[in-house]
């Protein structure tokens, strides 16, 4: 590390910032004691033989100051059938009372907010790994039992730091919405590299592909070919997952081109980068000035389901639109999503133009391919589209004919019609646009500028990440 001199009094400063207090540690333990007391007597009450545990990285000890998420769960006995997952979560929503939300990963899990604390309730079998899992979440505990046994008392400001890095370049999290760093695979590359410095050193030469073996043993080439993922990081409670599955290429070397520049000059914007002033008139003067063209579709929701679906909704969405423009010869530049996660979601598109010329030059085939010929010639000799041709220039056809869309607002309005099922879009996200939408284009999107959304366009607008001179 170039700026070792520097890093040195930046790093206590970070450090500071992400180590809890003594009075927010003491809160937080009361708090998990306390629950894990009374939701293990009241699963007992209900005749399961269940103990409720925390864990998560508050059980590990590498939780950040001011977080307040807490994981608990509800610890079966391996006797126990499925159905008993489903009991031992009801136990859990009578111990919340109201004010929960359900929702699903492999098996439901529910959601509360618990004396200030964003807790989730998740139900789970005690198993021994010689034997294999129950159910997914079974390997929670294990990974609480291996991180605790392997991660020394100094090792928890190592991954402190690394998380708060992951956060501050904006890759920190396995959910959908980001596609990054989950806190454990923090955890497992700090045991693995021994430090935050140790961990951006190896990252800065990482190539797609790379494999972390903590336990040892397995074989690199066949873990490339099951896996196919961008980063590979084996879980060493479970050789048969790779626990970098969330992580995206775009994720991925967001982290290692952060390390490489962080390695050069670490500075604190790395951890907690400084946002911008925005205001609507700013905005609005950039998308004047842009040579490009920014389409926004707008969508209302009165009934938002929970974030990892709701993310995969739009991506899709996202993805979907823009290659139908891509297909209609609409040249994207970028596209993106926002939500507010309540009520509103936009779908932004930058175009290097929203209206394209009305004709287009199309390539037919080799005149020597006799049936392809035939094919081409009777769909364009007396089409109504047909401007001019077809005609044989060197080797090929080529016919002159109308576009069917020259301005991308209507084509995406056209396509939207149906909720965009005909596109690509699924079908829960598809009911809403149905019910009502906005395609914007430029300036128009002016009466959405506003708190989340007017950072996020300006961050879009902007392009490069604020760590990057």
């Amino acid at each position: 590390m170039d700026g070792r001199v520097e890093w040195g009094a930046l790093r206590g400063k970070i450090l500071e910032r992400v180590t809890p207090g003594e009075a927010e540690r003491r809160l937080i333990e009361a708090f998990c004691e306390r629950t894990e007391r009374e939701l293990t007597a009241r699963l007992r009450e209900a005749g399961l033989r269940a103990v409720a545990e925390v864990h998560g990285s508050t059980a590990h000890g590498t939780w950040l100051s001011g977080e307040r998420d807490v994981d608990i769960f509800l610890v079966l006995d391996p006797s126990y059938g499925r159905d008993a997952l489903q009991r031992a979560l009801d136990v859990a929503k009578a111990y919340v009372g109201e004010g929960w939300t359900e929702a699903y990963a492999e098996h439901p899990y529910i959601r509360a907010v618990v004396e200030g604390f964003d807790v989730e309730f998740v139900p789970c079998f005690r198993v021994d790994p010689r034997e294999g899992l129950i159910s997914a979440t079974d390997r929670t505990p294990l990974h609480t039992r291996f991180v605790n046994a392997r991660l020394p008392r100094a090792g928890q400001d190592e991954v402190r730091l690394l998380k708060q890095f992951a956060r501050g370049i904006g890759v920190y999290g396995a959910e959908v919405k980001i596609g990054g760093f989950s806190g454990y695979l923090c955890e497992l590359l700090v045991i693995r590299f021994g430090s935050f410095e140790g961990v951006l050193g190896a990252a800065a030469g990482w190539r797609r592909g790379e494999v972390v073996d903590i336990a040892g043993g397995a074989e690199r080439e066949e873990l490339k070919k099951r896996f196919r993922d961008p980063l590979i990081v084996v879980d060493p409670v479970d050789p048969g997952r790779n626990v970098a599955s969330p992580v995206t290429d775009t994720a991925l070397w967001t982290f290692v081109a952060a390390a490489r520049a962080f390695l050069r000059k670490p500075e604190e914007r790395f951890f907690y980068p400084e946002e911008e002033p925005v205001s609507p008139e700013a905005l609005l003067e950039a998308l004047r000035g842009r040579e490009s063209n920014l389409l926004f579709v707008v969508i209302e929701d009165d009934d938002v389901d929970v974030p990892d679906i709701l993310w995969g909704q739009l991506y899709k969405a996202e993805k979907a639109l823009a290659n139908l423009l891509r297909k209609r010869e609409f040249h994207v530049i970028r596209s993106a999503a926002w939500s507010d996660e309540a009520s509103r979601h936009i779908l932004v598109f930058e175009l290097e133009s929203a209206a394209i010329p009305g004709v287009v030059k199309l390539k037919g085939p080799p005149v020597e391919m006799a049936e392809s010929s035939e094919r081409f010639l009777r769909a364009h000799l007396n089409a109504d589209s047909t401007v001019s041709g077809p005609w044989i220039e060197g080797r090929r056809w080529w016919v002159e004919t109308r576009r069917k869309q020259t301005d991308a607002s209507s084509l995406l309005s056209s396509a939207l019609r149906d909720g965009g099922r005909g596109v690509g879009v699924s079908r829960r996200l598809s009911d809403k646009i149905a019910q009502g939408y906005q395609v914007l284009m430029d300036e128009e999107i002016a009466g959405h500028l506003r708190g989340d959304f007017a950072r996020f366009l300006h961050r879009f607008l902007k392009g490069r990440p604020v760590w990057l001179d």
